[in-house]
């Protein structure tokens, strides 16, 4: 028989498990009404309330659910961002966060519809919108994840061999612009969308890269990628897509780059014997909800794509707990 203590353990995480939703909801809230802005100095809920025209019973509750996330600190009656918020909830903040939680509040209703995507293994139909407003916080959310993540992959590879680079469905051209400003004779083309290719092109202004970058804009499955590159750069590409797409995928690049090149490939790669990272399992019924045929794939499958395709010395990376890397080289 259990003891009290482990039943208490057990039921609280299962509590946890089911109230997450509430947690979510509490943060979208104040992230949509530019709470944390607000809250950059400290302000009492009649305050908070008077400024967002809110009833004060209601705000009081709201930045009451906020102290209990630990995204803001309550000192005097009044109520200010932790260093946490400041820094991913702001906009401006260090690690601004804001584009990709908005993508993931816009996801929420597909989600929703998860015992029926289990039963048919499709996703039907995605309410998901992808283009205007819901396109651009999904690409930068690209950006706000990939700010960080593109100063991990460059901690762990050796970027200063490569000299003409794709970066493939690239979205807002974080990675390639990071691995340009660390690799001064390096050059970029990025492959995506035209819609995509417009918000990225103003990234790379910004970032005063325009001279050393070049665009293609089509359908990374169909359309020309260019040829002669010594790196293809492919991040959270794969699991939009099924494993014989992919393996398409890998041939097709393996035809765009040139020999003595290399293809490396960031993901949510998971153990070969689908035991972890739990991320990724959690991640692949995303997929499971939003796309046709999309998963999370272990290093074994992506092996065997770039195997068939002909590249060779394939190896692998854990970047984060989360995200792992593959590259394999192209014979001379």
């Amino acid at each position: 028989m259990e003891s009290l203590e482990q039943l208490r353990e057990w039921t609280g995480r299962v509590s946890n498990i089911a109230n997450g939703y509430k947690m979510a909801q509490i943060l979208y809230t104040a992230l949509n009404a530019e709470l944390f802005e607000l809250l950059e100095s400290p302000k009492s809920a009649a305050e908070v309330a008077d400024a967002r025209d809110w009833s004060e019973r209601g705000t009081a509750m709201l930045l009451g659910g906020l102290l209990a996330l630990e995204l803001v600190t309550l000192e005097d009656n009044r109520y200010k961002n932790t260093a946490l918020a400041s820094a991913c909830l702001v906009k401006g903040g260090c690690a601004y966060q804001g584009h990709i939680l908005r993508h993931s509040q816009n996801s929420f209703a597909d989600w929703t519809k998860l015992p029926e995507r289990v039963r048919t293994g499709a996703c039907g139909e995605s309410s998901e919108d992808w283009s205007g407003e819901a396109l651009r916080n999904f690409i930068l959310g690209m950006r706000d994840i990939a700010t960080l993540s593109a100063r991990e992959v460059l901690d762990m590879v050796d970027m200063s061999v490569y000299r003409n680079m794709l970066d493939l469905a690239g979205g807002p051209a974080t990675y390639s612009i990071a691995f340009l400003e660390a690799n001064p004779a390096m050059r970029a083309t990025l492959f995506d969308r035209p819609d995509v290719i417009d918000i990225a092109r103003n990234e790379v202004e910004a970032a005063g890269l325009g001279e050393r970058f070049d665009y293609l804009a089509g359908d990374c499955m169909a359309d020309p990628l260019g040829a002669g590159y010594d790196l293809v750069f492919m991040s959270n590409i794969i699991h939009s897509f099924s494993m014989d797409e992919n393996a398409a995928l890998v041939k097709r690049v393996y035809d765009a780059v040139a020999p003595g090149g290399a293809i490396l490939i960031k993901d949510f790669i998971m153990e070969d014997d689908r035991s972890g990272p739990a991320f990724g399992l959690i991640f692949a019924l995303h997929m499971l909800v939003h796309t046709p045929a999309g998963g999370t794939y272990t290093f074994a499958e992506i092996k065997e794509w770039t195997d068939a395709a002909g590249f060779g010395n394939g190896r692998a990376m854990s970047l984060t707990p989360q995200t792992r890397l593959w590259i394999a080289e192209k014979p001379k």
